[in-house]
């Protein structure tokens, strides 16, 4: 079975398979470092492999709803909902990632970050 990581400035992201209907992987985020703020167009699952994470939601009203995701925790985050992934703490958080549907440009605009 074959996989794609990419580094990214705040760690690496892993693609381990996408098509059109699923994409799945795992996102490293290195102490203190954050993802901008970005949504998918499909359901987004998340499932703390190690370490812990904060994911920050948008309300609607704009304000921000914290979710701390400890080891074994997961969050479904719906379509269309904007977040950030952020790692506040001392050590790297990986988290899997499973998009619910097609996110054809979104796994494109990954791979065009140099491979590792």
């Amino acid at each position: 079975m074959s996989f794609e990581l990419y580094n990214i400035p705040q760690g690496q992201i892993m693609i381990a398979f996408s098509d059109r209907n699923l994409s799945v992987g795992t996102l490293e985020l290195n102490p203190k470092q954050e993802l901008s703020r970005h949504n998918r167009p499909v359901l987004e699952s998340l499932f703390q492999i190690k370490g812990k994470c904060v994911m920050k939601l948008v309300e609607d009203d704009g304000s921000i709803k914290e979710v701390i995701l400890n080891e074994g925790d997961s969050l479904d985050i719906h379509a269309e909902k904007y977040h950030l992934h952020t790692n506040p703490f001392d050590e790297a958080s990986i988290t899997f990632w499973k998009a619910s549907g097609d996110i054809t440009k979104i796994i494109e605009d990954i791979r065009s970050i140099k491979e590792m």
